[in-house]
């Protein structure tokens, strides 16, 4: 399945993702719960529109978007 997202988010280590996603937190006021975020990422990690660490729906990181109070899953999963 294709991203719709830059195929840079394809060729990253999880460890700068991880690095970019935390640099854009720190912008960031509206944040869920350590314990929201944990969850939505397992719904995430087996969901099958999961490529690496992007979401093929919307094109974001999941990681960066399970952590937003106002972002929802594109395909309602949470």
């Amino acid at each position: 399945m294709s991203c719709i997202g830059c195929d840079l988010k394809e060729t990253v280590s999880q460890l700068d993702v991880h690095k970019l996603v935390e640099e854009q937190l720190e912008l960031e006021q509206d944040l869920v719960s350590t314990k929201i975020r944990e969850k939505r990422l397992n719904i995430c990690c087996k969901c099958p529109s999961l490529s690496q660490h992007t979401c093929v729906h919307c094109g974001c990181f999941v990681e960066f978007r399970a952590s937003l109070r106002q972002k929802k899953c594109p395909r309602d999963k949470w």
